[in-house]
């Protein structure tokens, strides 16, 4: 994860409003990619694997973070595997171990 409290200290008010800027700059991020994957996918996805998305993690943690979704019944096995084949093309994953990248987005 982003290194957001790098450097923090009680006394630095002007640190703390970058960090605040910095969180609310990411969860628009956020919201604009879940917006963006459930209008294609038709289904709700979970925000913490939005989230690893932007953070670019390798395409075998984000499909485990998936996989999580179906276990804690936030996204159906269907609908799980039709996100993972989709991430691969939207994202143009080659391999497993291809980390995410916001550029290669083709939404």
């Amino acid at each position: 994860m982003e290194k957001l409290f790098e450097n923090y200290t009680s006394n630095d008010k002007q640190n703390i409003v970058e960090i605040i800027k910095k969180i609310e700059i990411r969860n628009k991020e956020i919201e604009e990619l879940k917006e963006k994957l459930e209008s294609y996918f038709n289904f709700e996805i979970a925000d913490y694997i939005v989230s690893d998305i932007l953070e670019c993690e390798n395409y075998n943690h984000v499909c485990l973070m998936i996989n999580l979704a179906v276990v804690n019944n936030r996204i159906s096995l269907e609908d799980s595997i039709i996100l993972k084949n989709g991430l691969k093309k939207l994202f143009k994953i080659n391999s497993s171990f291809n980390k995410f990248n916001k550029d290669n987005f083709i939404i």
